[in-house]
């Protein structure tokens, strides 16, 4: 592309985000009817354009009818620009319908902007990430939640340019920040949270005298739980699906195997994550405590557990909001711990597309989601956790769903809530770690031989 060619296409780009900002103003009612646009001078100050251009958007606008130009004044919003519509075009997981209520959000939030219709976008887990990024990539999405590892992927493919980059609001837990975050500059804003907690059938361990509250110091003391709580041809005591980044890492994680550099360094990391696997596949070859039922995903280790087929699993508070409308009796509890106690941080965020033709109705949902009304009524109608610290930890009378004994157990696994990241291993690393480890898990090789085998992927060559 020539240089007048970019050139031009970089004032088109201008152009078009002036009016999409003025239009967006306007239609969210931030410029009221009445209310006088900036100067032409300021708007070129602004919009790093010239005034002929600037001119040539406002006419747009006008056209449009949201403003009337006044010789020798200005421009002012019209009367009837709150007669205009803008759609915004919303991608989240299909599973937020339960675990934020999200229906019943954007109904008030439509409430308080009536200008601004919301087209949900439902999407399934399977291949969210390189889903959103081709719609974003399309224009056909405004807003997406993403997970962490969904901002992972857009990390890992070099596609953050794809978001509008935000201002961390005030009052969310500082500590979701880095979950979105890259080079100093946030891209999506928290939403809900979640560690990665035990949850455990009450009438299960009443009926084999466990004592209440349960909390395993190790993760020995957990199987031989399990053991006292296995039915033969019932139930099993423990059990989770073993290949979610969510989950296995969080054996690494406390057996402190994260990456450093050089040769020695790997060498240590590689030992630290032979005991993780090696904890690993005692549990699931112990006949009496696991299944050798294999999940597809997460949701089908809850759905056993739903089912009763399951004293304990591996989950997040997301899961609770499904597991509670089983009629399953049950409370959580920490995991247990190796070198330290840490556990895996999961969050789901809001990312605005850049390439939006709304950005500032697309930046104003997000601004209502995290806001304090929305955050306080996902609390009161679910058992997932807000971003906003002051919505998580209100005293809630009047909740939708009855919480567990300890709810509150997140406040004090959040400092050392980590994410699966901060093993410092590569996507590319991180799914050949998974590779080999499920070849050792299958029983299929040695400790020594996949010793040898992480170093290869670990070292370069």
């Amino acid at each position: 592309m020539t240089s007048e060619k970019q050139s031009r296409k970089t004032f088109r780009l201008r152009l078009e985000q002036m009016q999409s900002v003025l239009r967006g103003e306007i239609l969210t009612g931030k410029r009221k009817a009445g209310e006088f646009l900036p100067s032409e001078r300021d708007l070129t100050r602004q919009f790093h354009l010239s005034n002929k251009l600037v001119r040539t958007g406002l006419e747009e606008l006008v056209a449009e009818g949201l403003i009337v130009k006044i010789p020798r004044v200005g421009n002012r919003v019209t009367e009837q620009a709150g007669e205009h519509t803008v759609t915004l075009r919303f991608g989240y997981h299909a599973s937020l319908e339960t675990e934020a209520q999200m229906e019943a959000l954007l109904a008030d939030f439509h409430c308080s902007h009536p200008a601004i219709h919301v087209q949900p976008i439902r999407i399934s887990y399977n291949s969210y990430a390189s889903t959103v990024h081709e719609y974003l990539d399309a224009g056909i999405m405004d807003v997406v939640t993403m997970n962490h590892n969904n901002f992972d992927h857009f990390c890992t493919n070099g596609k953050l340019d794809l978001l509008q980059e935000q201002e961390p609001a005030a009052g969310v837990y500082p500590e979701l920040f880095r979950a979105y975050s890259r080079e100093g500059r946030l891209y999506a804003k928290p939403f809900l949270f979640s560690p990665l907690v035990l949850c455990y059938n009450r009438r299960h361990f009443r009926e084999k005298g466990v004592t209440l509250p349960f909390k395993p110091d190790s993760w020995e003391e957990l199987m031989q739980t399990a053991s006292r709580l296995t039915v033969e041809n019932e139930r099993f005591g423990f059990y989770f699906f073993l290949l979610s980044k969510n989950r296995w890492p969080v054996f690494l994680l406390q057996n402190e195997a994260k990456l450093g550099r050089g040769r020695r360094k790997a060498e240590e990391t590689v030992d630290r994550m032979l005991e993780g696997f090696s904890l690993c596949r005692d549990m699931i070859h112990d006949s009496q405590t696991f299944p050798t039922f294999l999940a597809g995903s997460d949701a089908d280790a809850e759905e056993l557990f739903g089912q009763g087929k399951v004293s304990m699993i591996m989950t997040s508070y997301f899961a609770l909001n499904s597991i509670h409308y089983r009629g399953v009796e049950f409370d959580i509890a920490p995991l247990p711990g190796r070198k330290n106690r840490d556990t895996i941080l999961m969050t789901i965020g809001l990312a605005v597309n850049r390439k939006s033709k709304a950005l500032v109705a697309a930046q104003a949902l997000v601004d209502y989601l995290v806001s304090a009304q929305a955050q306080s009524k996902i609390r009161e109608l679910t058992l997932s956790i807000p971003a906003r610290q002051a919505a998580a930890e209100a005293d809630v009378t009047d909740a939708a769903t009855d919480s567990p004994e300890h709810f509150d157990l997140y406040e004090e696994l959040l400092p050392q809530s980590r994410l699966y990241t901060e093993l410092n291993l590569s996507s590319d690393e991180l799914d050949g770690v998974i590779q080999e480890a499920r070849i050792f898990w299958a029983r299929l090789q040695t400790e020594e031989q996949l010793r040898s085998q992480l170093l290869k992927r670990l070292l370069p060559e």
